[in-house]
């Protein structure tokens, strides 16, 4: 188990890098080219290890991934910039790189193209670094645990599961949070760490904690885990963040 902190807290801000909170790991998010030289160099003083959340420096031609879209011309560019990522964090020592799968916020069925799309991100060059599917939000053919089952056993991949997403997709689609991470147990490589809900993702994305039951019980059922903890909230959204802290500290 590795507990570490995700530069989404800055918003990827190299200018505030230096003010990070000291861990021995940390999650790069979307930095820019010219940024890599000050972060690797922040990594070294810190002496900490590190993974990378893509697009990392890249850009998707729309501003979310879309790896599971009907359109051939958008699910082929989220593979490319996948893949640039992957070899660019391979270059800069990075342990994994985390992929969002499937789209986010998609109505539209795809099921038909499902093996097509299996053979697309089973076919993706990993170069020996460890490639990890990060669960999302509001995908109406794809939110199960035996959904994410089947494509993990196809792939030999690992999942990232997300509890602000899952937390999210427990209100649409009924799903029981611990139950999802039960079924999960042998695949889960990491967790990021917030909470989440409809109406607080829109107002500000990745809110730090809330005492709220789901969350609180999940939080509870996953301690004993051997995975990599994340802590992941935005900058907006920091009240309770001393309450994430010390969850981290107590595993």
């Amino acid at each position: 188990m590795r507990k570490g902190l995700s530069t989404s807290i800055i918003r990827a801000d190299v200018g505030k890098i230096d003010q990070l909170p000291w861990f021995s790991h940390y999650e790069l998010t979307f930095f820019k080219q010219k940024d890599v030289e000050k972060v690797m160099r922040f990594l070294k003083e810190r002496k900490a290890s590190f993974g990378v959340h893509a697009p990392f420096v890249f850009r998707y031609c729309q501003v979310h991934p879309q790896p599971t879209s009907l359109n051939p011309t958008l699910r082929h560019d989220t593979l490319k910039k996948n893949q640039k990522c992957i070899e660019l964090a391979k270059s800069l020592g990075a342990d994994y790189v985390i992929l969002h799968f499937p789209s986010a916020k998609q109505s539209e069925s795809w099921l038909d193209i499902y093996e097509d799309i299996v053979q697309e991100i089973a076919c993706l060059k990993t170069n020996g670094i460890q490639i990890r599917i990060e669960n999302v939000y509001c995908n109406d053919c794809f939110h199960t645990s035996n959904d994410y089952k089947d494509f993990l056993e196809r792939t030999n991949l690992t999942i990232c599961v997300d509890i602000g997403h899952l937390l999210i997709d427990s209100q649409i689609y009924g799903l029981d949070p611990v139950e999802f991470v039960e079924s999960l147990k042998p695949f889960i490589s990491e967790f990021h760490i917030y909470y989440a809900d409809l109406i607080e993702y829109e107002k500000c994305h990745h809110k730090a904690w809330k005492n709220e039951k789901k969350f609180l019980q999940l939080l509870e059922y996953i301690r004993d885990i051997d995975a990599d903890f994340v802590l992941e909230p935005s900058p907006e959204c920091l009240e309770g963040f001393e309450n994430l802290l010390k969850y981290l500290e107590e595993l």
